[in-house]
């Protein structure tokens, strides 16, 4: 991990420890990794984050396919920052800590990560970014009114998260966590409030966003990998199957160019 405002990278596999003079705040956006703080180990998952003070030793590692994002508070602050701005933000890295994300802070950090990846050499954003989601976590971590684990499944901000990330390939264990639940449990409850499966929303809405791309005019190479399609022809047979007809011969016939 380097020093900057604010990135967005994939663990390796391979395990390593080190400290540093900033305070550091971690989120994980996909995949899972393994972090040990002062020796108090978790493995985290998709949603979930550590707050890591200066001067504190972690250890931590990739557990297949991952993507964190990191944000990096220096110490003393940098002239983007107020000394009170700093002072309130700061608090946060009282102790080391390791917490889960709510549904909204999920959607944001994803958008966040997003502007990052698309922009990644501008470094005003870079630090708008983290210290937004620094501001907005902080808000989480102190509000003690936090909802029971659990107890609720927003259809909305799922479609939210869904909508920022059908271009990867999103899992169901993502979208359990995302809510606070089980495998088996958001499986349970998604269908009882949407009458189909989440792997058969989920292809609804990646055949949803291709129909709309492929009549705007772009190629179903780009569609497919846009859509989070495995390849060209895994969405070839999801529109035989579905629509009775091809990508190729949908957007000649429902193109705006056509």
């Amino acid at each position: 991990m380097t020093q900057s405002d604010s990135d967005v990278f994939s663990l390796p596999a391979e395990a390593d420890t080190h400290d540093h003079d900033y305070h550091q705040l971690v989120v994980v956006l996909d995949g899972n990794t393994d972090f040990d703080v002062q020796g108090k180990g978790k493995q985290l998952h998709t949603g979930e984050g550590c707050i890591l003070p200066s001067e504190n030793s972690h250890a931590f590692a990739g557990l297949g396919e991952n993507r964190i994002m990191v944000v990096n508070l220096p110490i003393p602050p940098q002239k983007g920052i107020t000394d009170e701005e700093y002072e309130i933000v700061s608090r946060l890295f009282d102790q080391a800590a390791y917490f889960q994300l709510n549904p909204r802070l999920q959607i944001l950090a994803s958008a966040l990560s997003g502007e990052l990846q698309q922009y990644p050499n501008d470094m005003i954003l870079a630090r708008a970014c983290g210290n937004t989601l620094l501001s907005a976590i902080r808000h989480q971590i102190n509000n003690k009114d936090v909802r029971t684990r659990g107890n609720h499944l927003d259809i909305d901000k799922l479609d939210q998260f869904i909508e920022l990330n059908l271009s990867r390939r999103v899992h169901i264990d993502q979208l359990a966590n995302f809510c606070f639940l089980s495998v088996s449990q958001f499986h349970e409850r998604f269908k009882d409030r949407t009458g189909m499966t989440p792997h058969q929303y989920l292809m609804r809405k990646r055949l949803e966003r291709a129909q709309s791309l492929l009549t705007e005019g772009v190629t179903p190479i780009q569609v497919a990998e846009m859509c989070g399609f495995s390849s060209q022809s895994a969405m070839t047979n999801v529109f035989s199957q579905t629509l009775g007809i091809t990508p190729l011969k949908y957007q000649k016939q429902f193109g705006r160019g056509r």
